[in-house]
């Protein structure tokens, strides 16, 4: 066990960028993020990532070094221990599962690594408001309504007291919470299916999508995200790939929401199916391409993602002109060049960022 003041903790956050993340994949990322519509164009997101982890954190395991780091002046008396259960319950999850080797299994941009880390997060939630429940003679098991109870109040109160994350992008405030939110909740249904044994349970079989941590019967039936086929690209060979990887439920109910209401994206989200993004860089213009396709409930629901994509086009877009708005086609131009986002079936697929005159998808 370690202690370090809050300028140490922060400088841990940057060292640990620095030894396990290249430059280029944090520029390739950002670009993804701007690309896809989920940051905005002036977006900086290691000094983001770097402030919203140095602002928050009172206490850490660090499953690498086997360590436990105690920041100065962090959480005191009956939340200072709470957070201390909070870790120790990652310290003896490593015990027993190595959770560098959990963690670090999937690539960074994968969904799996989302639901991965809601696994993570979510266990030492649960351990640690059973630790309190239990204080007054209560516990969580068969009381759902006791998390339920205290969702709400986790981000209001992360809003209310760290003014970084509260003026962070909807993305990455999302990104964050949903490990111990929906991750804890997730756990809780394991935990009433399974019984004590629904902590191994989904550790030994991790959810595979945001989906599956979202709506856990999908997870107990099963149920995988469907492969979604990418459009191609015109003078494909003119193209390297930066970067590729999935869109969840998680992602557009975010993406949804950031340029719509609360309500309406959730519901639309939830009929998603399977999606995947590839980031083509034009190998001598340098000129970042976009292409994206994804699998939806039904025909209905992929127009329904594709009318509100419209409005995250309306409102992610610099210079934007219309050439075609259909109930199940758009089309037009904006600052990074030619897209055009289609219906089929119940597949909705999009190539954004071409250059005049070969935007078409085929």
């Amino acid at each position: 066990m370690e202690t370090i003041t809050r300028e140490g903790w922060k400088k841990w956050v940057e060292d640990e960028i620095r030894q396990n993340v290249k430059p280029e994949e944090i520029r390739v990322e950002e670009l993804a993020l701007k690309m896809i519509g989920l940051a905005p164009r002036d977006f900086d997101l290691k000094k983001a990532t770097v402030d919203l982890l140095g602002e928050q954190a009172a206490a850490v395991y660090d499953h690498r070094r086997k360590k436990m780091l105690l920041v100065e002046g962090g959480a005191a008396g009956a939340l200072g221990d709470a957070v201390l259960v909070h870790e120790l319950a990652h310290a003896v999850a490593d015990q027993h599962f190595n959770m560098r080797r959990f963690l670090d299994k999937g690539p960074k941009p994968d969904e799996a690594q989302t639901a991965r880390l809601a696994v993570v997060e979510g266990q030492a939630m649960w351990i640690m408001l059973e630790w309190q429940m239990r204080r007054t003679g209560q516990s969580l098991k068969g009381n759902t309504a006791a998390i339920e109870a205290v969702l709400p109040s986790m981000g209001q109160l992360a809003a209310e007291t760290y003014p970084v994350f509260s003026g962070a992008p909807l993305y990455m405030r999302e990104t964050l919470m949903f490990p111990y939110t929906a991750g804890m909740m997730f756990q809780q249904a394991a935990v009433e299916k399974y019984g004590q044994k629904g902590f191994a349970e989904v550790l030994q079989k991790p959810p595979v999508s945001t989906r599956q941590v979202i709506h856990p019967e999908v997870y107990f039936s099963g149920q995988t995200p469907v492969a979604a086929s990418l459009p191609e690209v015109e003078t494909r060979s003119e193209y390297r790939v930066l970067t590729k990887g999935s869109i969840g439920e998680l992602d557009f109910r975010v993406l949804f929401q950031q340029y719509g209401a609360e309500k309406q994206a959730r519901e639309a989200a939830a009929a998603w199916r399977g999606a995947a993004f590839e980031l083509l860089e034009h190998r001598k213009e340098g000129r970042a391409v976009l292409r994206w396709g994804s699998e939806w409930s039904g025909e209905a629901s992929a127009r329904e993602a594709l009318k509100l994509y419209g409005r995250v086009l309306e409102g992610k877009s610099k210079g934007l002109r219309w050439k075609e708005q259909g109930e199940t086609r758009l089309r037009g131009s904006n600052e990074d060049g030619e897209f055009e986002v289609a219906v089929e079936g119940a597949s909705l697929r999009a190539v954004e960022g071409m250059k005049a005159g070969t935007s078409r998808l085929y």
